[in-house]
């Protein structure tokens, strides 16, 4: 796009084109390439928050780039823009709009953006437009900014309507505030009121909670006190929780930050063991951390150390091993070493390294090269021959020292399901990096004193037999792994058991074992630990995700934990389940989006499985874009990766939506292989069945592998908006193809259509 006009109001309007696109481009296609080349060398971005506020060229594009595939999908409305010469040299032009997450997205937000952009005239910038954008200023509201409005206005007001006097809220929040020390001063008594600000370090509380915190006050009195008073607290019978209105709380939690940061601290304590006290260790980290009370932090860890690394946000401080005694430390090791994983894994690379040097000085004789060595199996991740190797060495070392503290090998797996999605970096290697996991594992259970390796050997052959297609044998082993000893309590064996099990019915249209499996699964539940409960929940999650019979037996699953795995190897796992809900109809972008990132973070964690998903999930986007060429292409990266191997696992859960005539696939011996398996499948199913029974050489020449789809479904008398759903595509979509399809064939409807293809059965 060029912008070379003598007329300065076309000259604003073809500016004003082109700032839209890179509004629309950022919003609803997550693209920046025209705002990156637009940058001045001295442009600063402003907006909420203390990473917005950069300045220079550099600094502002690292900003974009490291937050553009963060970008949740946004649809964009209402849109409203002015434009304002300021001079010849310098044109602002604000655009502003009301933005909502798309339907499939699981987080609803609905916000009011308003973003002011400052052009600078050069006719020598890089974009070729003749302009450079110096300043970019963006204000984001949930309630719609005033026309003069610059910055985001606050939060929460709405909250307050129903305060009774004054009717209206003050604009100003100090005389607002000042309105409500006034009404509380007049019904509480000083101690009251203290009790009151203390109470504001909880979001909601139970009268459990607020006596921990306030043990000089009669708790029961002073609730309903304020429960009577209707514009202070809020209770919610159904959980027996009480919550502080949220300007209310902002209002007593600055009478908090006035009393002395010794008693502050105090009372966060006071909340921290009584969370401790109920077991709840996120929240217990939460207030420890707040209270910066660094050995209870530590001993909070000790206790919950599963439940808090697998919490999302991190409740515990990351510079906790910084505050904690090197006497202390020696002693407590095992945690050390969780701690040292998980900002590893995290990429906190300066504190890793910070605490590694610390720890490192501090281990001397053979417990330190225990650590050493089962700290450098993990940070091996997914190279199998060395991790087995720094294993190999943790283990030599045990078994010739008699004194040294007990030290545990973390679980392997990292929570996913599938032991080869993380592990399996090597095509045509997979075999062998089976026979790898086995060692690894016996040599894990062996250190950790335990006698399942037959049991996790048995699994691992069972797994590499699903995803390569042998699933009589598979299911031989399961069979036989399910009378050993240890599958009866090793609950995290059981769950991945059930797993493949779940599919393999499913895959086989075994309804009636499908339903019993997921209803195994689901009892595992009451007696799993954190990270036991964790595995199932996620095992739980991907069979819904992929077996509609689940959903439509209603089956109500035990309520989901807060995600996970935002900072370990699993994330790979996580991604794909998230990625999976996308599959609806007009998700194309969306769904493309989210599976190129998939592929670099595989490609990342050199994880093969990972990378033949994402090349799955962009061939279904494309074919939803209606991007034959780039569909067929992805699919072929997908096979490719597969072949060697012979993974058939992947291709599957995608059979029915993939409009492929698999017989036109070509490619190398090993992958024609593959494809003949992946064909076979789909003819096998009752849905392919009756589509083949339609191909006589007349539509088989005539009509694509979609449409031959389309049109079972359609003489099966389902309507648009239902073959819509099934085939995960958009209603009008469905209706041109049919209109392609009446043309092809000389018809006029679905009565002459029904007809011909009876004829041709």
């Amino acid at each position: 796009m060029h912008i070379y006009t003598v007329d300065p109001s076309q000259e604003e309007s073809a500016l004003l084109s082109y700032t839209r696109r890179i509004y629309h481009d950022f919003y609803t296609k997550n693209d920046i390439t025209l705002l990156l080349a637009s940058l001045a060398p001295d442009v600063s971005w402003c907006g909420g928050g203390a990473q917005m506020m950069k300045s220079g060229r550099t600094e502002v594009m690292r900003f974009f780039v490291s937050t553009k595939d963060e970008m949740i999908p946004f649809a964009i409305h209402d849109e409203t823009t002015s434009v304002h010469r300021l001079s010849p040299d310098f044109i602002n032009i604000t655009i502003a709009s009301y933005l909502q997450t798309l339907p499939s997205t699981s987080l609803l937000i609905k916000e009011h953006l308003k973003c002011d952009t400052l052009y600078r005239k050069n006719p020598d910038c890089a974009n070729g437009i003749g302009w450079e954008i110096v300043h970019i200023n963006n204000s984001v509201s949930y309630d719609k900014l005033k026309p003069d409005e610059t910055f985001a206005i606050a939060e929460g007001t709405r909250a307050y309507q129903s305060l009774t006097e004054p009717t209206d809220l003050p604009e100003d929040k100090l005389a607002f505030f000042h309105m409500i020390g006034k009404k509380l001063m007049s019904i509480l008594s000083p101690q009251e009121l203290r009790c009151l600000s203390i109470l504001s370090i909880f979001d909601e509380f139970t009268t459990q909670c607020a006596a921990a915190v306030c043990i000089h006050t009669d708790i029961y009195a002073l609730l309903n006190k304020l429960l009577a008073q209707g514009f202070v607290l809020h209770q919610t019978k159904t959980t027996g929780t009480y919550a502080l209105y949220p300007l209310i709380r902002e209002f007593l939690q600055q009478k908090f930050s006035l009393l002395p940061k010794e008693e502050q601290n105090q009372h966060l304590t006071c909340a921290a063991q009584h969370f401790l006290s109920q077991q709840q260790y996120t929240k217990a980290m939460s207030y420890a951390n707040r209270a910066k009370n660094y050995s209870l932090c530590l001993r909070i860890f000790i206790r919950g150390a599963d439940t808090i690394l697998l919490s999302s946000p991190r409740t515990y401080p990351m510079d906790l091993l910084d505050h904690i005694p090197s006497s202390v430390l020696r002693k407590h090791m095992q945690t050390v070493l969780y701690i040292l994983l998980d900002l590893y894994f995290a990429k906190a690379h300066s504190i890793y390294q910070k605490i590694y040097n610390r720890i490192d000085t501090l281990l001397t004789g053979e417990d330190g090269d225990i650590f050493r060595e089962l700290l450098k199996t993990y940070t091996s991740f997914n190279h199998l021959p060395s991790m087995i190797t720094h294993m190999k060495n943790a283990e030599a070392i045990m078994n010739h020292t008699t004194s040294r503290q007990k030290l545990y090998v973390p679980p392997l797996g990292f929570l996913c399901p599938s032991f080869t999605l993380l592990y399996h970096s090597v095509p045509g290697k997979f075999r062998e990096e089976i026979e790898q996991l086995i060692t690894l594992h016996q040599l894990s259970a062996t250190i950790n004193h335990k006698q399942n390796q037959e049991e996790w050997a048995l699994y691992f052959k069972a797994e590499y037999s699903y995803h390569t297609g042998n699933w009589k044998k598979s299911a031989e082993i399961l069979a036989h792994l399910s009378t050993l000893p240890a599958f009866a309590h090793e609950l995290t064996l059981k769950a991945r058991v059930l797993y493949i099990q779940g599919f393999m019915a499913y895959f086989q249209n075994d309804s009636s074992s499908l339903s019993d499996i997921y209803e195994k699964l689901q009892s595992l539940l009451p007696r799993a630990t954190s990270y036991e409960s964790l595995l199932i929940h996620l095992c739980s999650l991907r069979l819904r995700s992929v077996i509609p019979r689940i959903a439509e037996k209603n089956i109500s699953p035990a309520s989901e934990p807060e995600s996970p795995l935002r900072h370990s190897p699993g994330l790979t796992y996580q991604e794909l389940i998230e990625t999976r809900t996308l599959i609806k109809p007009g998700n194309g972008i969306p769904l493309l989006y989210a599976a190129l990132r998939n592929e670099r973070f595989s490609r990342e964690r050199h994880s093969v499985l990972g990378e033949i998903y994402s090349y799955l999930y962009q061939a279904l986007a494309y074919d939803m874009l209606n991007k034959p060429d780039d569909f067929h292409q992805s699919l072929t990266k997908a096979l490719t990766l597969a072949a060697p191997d012979h993974i058939i696992s992947p291709f599957l859960p995608f059979a029915s939506h993939l409009p492929v005539t698999w017989s036109q696939m070509r490619g190398s011996d090993s992958m024609n292989h593959l494809i003949q398996d992946i064909a076979l499948f789909v003819q096998e199913r009752p849905y392919h069945l009756e589509v083949k029974s339609m191909q006589s050489p007349l539509l088989q020449e005539t009509l694509t592998g979609k449409e031959l789809r389309i049109i079972y479904l359609a003489v099966s008398g389902k309507t648009n908006r239902e073959i819509a759903e099934e085939l995960h595509l958009a209603e009008i979509t469905i209706k041109k193809a049919l209109s392609r399809i009446y043309k092809k064939l000389g018809i006029r409807n679905r009565t002459q259509l029904a007809t011909l293809v009876k004829q041709h059965q």
